[in-house]
């Protein structure tokens, strides 16, 4: 019986793929669980590195790029009776990690589940690094962070997919549940790579915010409010936060200030960090 089918949707991911793999198949028992990689759109050797890196997973190829397209053909090959685990290709998650995640779902508890997410900033720029203090900071993530991996029950799976073409799949498949639906895991640890350049990481914020935004104009209101508001009073009693959390602050105000800059109507972009795309 399957455990759980993880889905990885990758694209131009030549560099990072083999090295997410490494860290998930590493105790993984793979034939409990379905691993299967949508190399969506690539210009370069992603399938041929996944299937290099983790032969037993099946790699779909699809000329058409999309994140959203990527993850319903992978549903379509998953085992509808188990769990649904989405991970982005550039994470480092073990095998530990998944299993933490998906013990909610089997017995019920929850229709989805995410755990925490720890942000290496070694060989970030100076600003960067406090940014992300700053941003550790924030009250949302006392119940973990529901992006880059986070799973789904049959039931939870079911209710989102297919998912409509949007770029914030993991913000739209959140707000998709009652917070009472989802689980955190703590015991879920992984480990995304923070973009090495301010330049870079502006990019990535102002994609979260227009695909944030997106998901609002479908009807799907975000359940936290206040959460500045929070992180400011929060520095009156830990004052040595209040620098970082100052940048992190002063960032979003500079991120919200370019998106009112951009056409109306403007076709939707996918601003992509590579600064953390390195062979590893």
């Amino acid at each position: 019986m399957t455990r759980a089918t993880i889905l990885i949707p990758a694209h131009d991911e030549a560099q990072v793929i083999g090295r997410t793999l490494w860290y998930l198949s590493r105790g993984l028992p793979l034939d409990k669980f379905r691993v299967v990689v949508i190399a969506n759109g690539c210009a370069d050797a992603t399938a041929a590195r996944a299937r290099a890196a983790l032969p037993q997973a099946l790699v779909i190829e699809t000329d058409r790029a999309g994140k959203c397209h990527a993850l319903n053909l992978g549903y379509e090959a998953a085992d509808k009776n188990a769990p649904v685990v989405c991970l982005d290709a550039d994470l480092d998650v073990t095998a530990e990690a998944v299993v933490a995640l998906i013990a909610p779902l089997a017995d019920g508890r929850a229709l989805a589940a995410c755990g925490k997410m720890d942000v290496d900033t070694s060989g970030v720029s100076p600003a960067v690094r406090v940014f992300y203090q700053g941003w550790r900071t924030n009250p949302y993530f006392a119940r973990g962070k529901f992006g880059g991996l986070f799973a789904l029950a049959p039931e939870g799976a079911a209710r989102v997919f297919p998912l409509p073409e949007i770029t914030a799949d993991d913000e739209f498949i959140r707000r998709s549940f009652g917070s009472a639906e989802i689980a955190f895991l703590p015991a879920c640890r992984f480990v995304a790579r923070a973009p090495r350049t301010l330049a870079s990481l502006v990019q990535v914020r102002r994609r979260s915010l227009r695909g944030a935004r997106e998901v609002s104009r479908m009807g799907k209101a975000s359940p936290e409010r206040g959460s500045a508001r929070r992180m400011i009073l929060n520095t009156l009693s830990a004052p040595a936060t209040l620098w970082p959390v100052a940048v992190f602050l002063g960032v979003s105000v500079w991120v919200r200030l370019s998106l009112m800059r951009e056409r109306s109507g403007a076709a939707p972009r996918w601003e992509r960090d590579l600064t953390t795309r390195v062979e590893g």
